[in-house]
């Protein structure tokens, strides 16, 4: 983490993992959060990745989805997810995610949680979710749908194809797509067009964005956690997380049950 001025750079840094995303890492991104809540200098903030990756998922073997594959403890990891993009959401800096190489399940999480996008022209996007047992939680899919729609969402979150920086961009998901060695310079000249605006008309106009957005009528916040409990439950993300870690096809329950 590094603040300039009115700017803060937060920079994911676990490139052995592709900064995947662990338990410790979850609980400082809601404490970092809680930080800027009490920052009146700060009105900018510019997430990116380490190395190659933004952020490729969360780290399998962590606690960051659930502690020892306990059901209980899935539904309360849960509800952290779900604090920290309603958290960065919420904030009254603007958010700036610059997307360097994969974005992956976290990693998509915080972008889109993020008031703008910026990525890189080799970054690459997807939501293997499902295929580890879960579905695409921290009360993001709602965000998703309002930026690319839901039938863009299903494609996404079903077939867990790996989109281009191009096909992000024409979905909507990303606001630009740059040359990777102009990532960097290119977030931080949309911070300074934005600084030209008014603090206090900036903050009200975010506010009143997100306010007007269709991802703010409905909130499956409530439900989400119970949801992965039980799936916790039935056992799917065990049997996804451990297939994953073994190289293997899952075998599924083909019940459903």
């Amino acid at each position: 983490m590094e603040k300039k001025g009115d700017v803060m750079r937060v920079v994911f840094n676990n490139p052995r993992l592709h900064n995947a995303m662990d338990g410790h890492m979850l609980e400082e991104m809601v404490a970092l959060c809680h930080e800027l809540n009490r920052d009146t200098v700060t009105r900018f903030v510019v997430l990116t990745g380490e190395g190659r990756s933004f952020m490729a998922g969360v780290d399998l073997k962590s606690d960051a989805m659930s502690v020892g594959n306990d059901p209980a403890s899935a539904r309360l990891r849960q509800r952290l997810g779900q604090e920290l993009v309603k958290g960065l959401r919420d904030l009254e800096q603007i958010t700036v995610a610059a997307v360097n190489g994969a974005c992956v399940g976290a990693g998509m999480a915080i972008a889109v949680a993020c008031d703008l996008r910026v990525a890189a022209d080799d970054s690459t996007w997807s939501l293997p979710n499902t295929s580890l047992g879960y579905f695409f939680s921290w009360a993001c899919t709602p965000l998703l749908v309002s930026l690319v729609g839901p039938g863009n969402a299903k494609d996404i979150i079903l077939t867990r194809r790996q989109l281009t920086c191009a096909e992000a961009l024409d979905m909507n998901l990303t606001n630009m797509c740059v040359p990777s060695d102009a990532l960097m310079s290119t977030a931080d000249g949309v911070i300074d067009r934005m600084r030209a605006g008014g603090p206090i008309a900036m903050r009200l106009a975010k506010k009143l964005v997100n306010a007007s957005s269709p991802a703010w009528f409905g909130d499956v916040s409530t439900v989400e956690p119970e949801l992965i409990e039980r799936l916790y439950a039935a056992g799917e993300p065990v049997e996804g997380g451990a297939a994953f870690l073994e190289k293997r096809p899952p075998a599924w329950d083909s019940k459903g049950s």
